[in-house]
């Protein structure tokens, strides 16, 4: 993602979550539930009580290593996911995925240990090379001063990821997979195929009636992304969203049918040569509404993103 668009998102987001801020670092506790023998979801205590938390992490214990998923925002949080893994095992944690380059995902890096392996997409490694201090900037601003996200520093991957990489743990397989352009170009999955356990990052935001957050647009292939998720997983597959409760793999459904029907409705309103305030004020879809950020994903970031695309594209 480009500086500038960087910016923009800013600008978007803070003028949105600023008024009421959906999660809090200072204020989240994390919890470790198993989901399988050696397979923990990290989650925030409130992912089951409401329906957009803090991010959501995990890590994964073979007979030799660890591998974690996501470091998280700040000191805070990356020590207190540390400890839940160090409450678990003495394994060393060998490697780190992160999904994403979102700093709530990412900025934990700077604090491991130099011998972890840290994993990335290469379009992630390269924003976070291009864009961290701006990156850093804007997270300080919409989280907020004093929340610990001024210390963190960039850390360079070690390992890059375009489509398929299988790690061995000792006696347990972890798959880091990318499907495709989701939420950022660099999108990673993590699949534990012995726990049918698979983590999205922000692919998916959270359980329904979370929607998508279309931030950089590209409504398209973020569907087609996640269509080949979903056809990936086996019925009986958990998923870890970003930022909520564990769901069924069918959950991704719920994202697919709300982005089909944007899209059919953003469609048709541009062939009749409605204006983009014109559709943001009619554009309700009936079933979606909700998510308690409903208001700033779908009216402040999706139609606008769907129209510009739908818009351009005729």
């Amino acid at each position: 993602m480009h500086v500038a668009l960087a910016a923009c998102i800013g600008t978007l987001l803070t003028a949105a979550v600023h008024a009421d801020a959906p999660w809090d670092p200072a204020a989240v506790v994390l919890e470790a539930r198993e989901m399988g023998e050696g397979v923990y979801a990290v989650l925030p205590a409130d992912a089951f009580t409401r329906d957009h938390v803090g991010t959501t992490a995990g890590f994964v214990v073979g007979e030799r290593d660890v591998l974690l998923v996501e470091t998280l925002v700040n000191r805070k949080l990356t020590e207190a996911l540390l400890a839940l893994v160090r409450s678990t095992t003495d394994k060393p944690i060998r490697y780190v995925v992160n999904s994403s380059y979102h700093g709530d995902h990412s900025y934990g890096n700077s604090l491991l240990p130099d011998d972890v392996i840290v994993i990335q997409h290469p379009a992630t490694a390269a924003y976070i090379g291009s864009a961290f201090m701006q990156d850093r900037a804007f997270m300080i601003d919409l989280m907020g001063p004093g929340k610990g996200i001024e210390e963190v520093q960039p850390r360079a991957a070690d390992l890059l990821v375009d489509g398929l990489l299988t790690i061995d743990l000792g006696g347990r397989r972890v798959e880091i997979r990318h499907f495709g352009f989701a939420q950022t170009p660099g999108d990673l999955v993590i699949w534990v195929p012995e726990a049918e356990v698979l983590w999205v990052g922000n692919m998916v935001q959270a359980a329904p009636p979370a929607i998508p957050w279309l931030l950089e647009g590209r409504h398209t292939e973020t569907i087609a992304t996640l269509e080949a998720v979903r056809a990936f997983l086996p019925e009986t597959a958990t998923i870890i969203p970003g930022h909520g409760k564990p769901m069924p793999g069918s959950g991704i459904d719920y994202s697919l049918d709300y982005l089909r029907q944007l899209d059919a409705l953003v469609r048709q309103a541009v062939v009749h040569g409605r204006t983009l305030e014109e559709v943001r004020a009619g554009a309700v879809l009936t079933g979606f509404d909700d998510y308690s950020l409903y208001a700033f994903a779908h009216g402040d970031v999706n139609v606008p993103m769907v129209y510009k695309t739908v818009s351009e594209a005729r």
